[in-house]
């Protein structure tokens, strides 16, 4: 797996990720495939004004595997701390390690600066066990979500 900035040409491939990372919440409404499209679609728009409006020092990065993009990972330097803002992968790349991989590399980068990692996990996230395994510890309630704080702790 290789990294590399996010640029211009990887929009159709950034629309159809978080459309398959977003839409199994929806699924179950029984909207119209179309509707869905629309709203999720409207939801990509506002996170990006969003991290845009946060994040002032966001880096974005495109995870690929053989060349063919299958994930993010968007990180901001913070005054203590490199946040994970995202890390996303393709559903049907998922179970191999390479989330791990990913946050692993953010694990070192922030070690070698000497920062500590943070980041919100929403509640029910798989994703909260290997955060765990990997060192990170619940920080604060964040109502849906859960903060959780790296400090340079083993890995595991």
């Amino acid at each position: 797996m290789e990294l590399r900035r996010e640029g211009p040409d990887d929009a159709e491939f950034l629309k159809q990720l978080f459309y398959a990372v977003r839409s199994p919440e929806f699924c179950a409404a029984g909207w119209p495939e179309e509707q869905m499209r629309d709203f999720l679609a409207m939801q990509e728009r506002m996170q990006w004004t969003h991290y845009d409006r946060t994040y002032k020092r966001l880096e974005r990065w495109i995870a690929e595997k053989n060349g063919r993009p299958i994930g993010r990972l968007y990180l901001a330097t913070e005054p203590d701390a490199l946040r994970v803002v995202e890390i996303s992968i393709m559903p049907e790349d998922r179970g191999r390690g390479l989330g791990s991989a990913l946050l692993r590399g953010v694990l070192e980068q922030a070690s070698a600066a000497g920062l500590d990692v943070v980041l919100s996990v929403d509640r029910g996230n798989p994703a909260e066990n290997l955060y765990r395994r990997m060192g990170f510890e619940t920080v604060r309630d964040e109502g849906m979500k859960t903060g959780m704080r790296w400090s340079g702790s083993p890995l595991r």
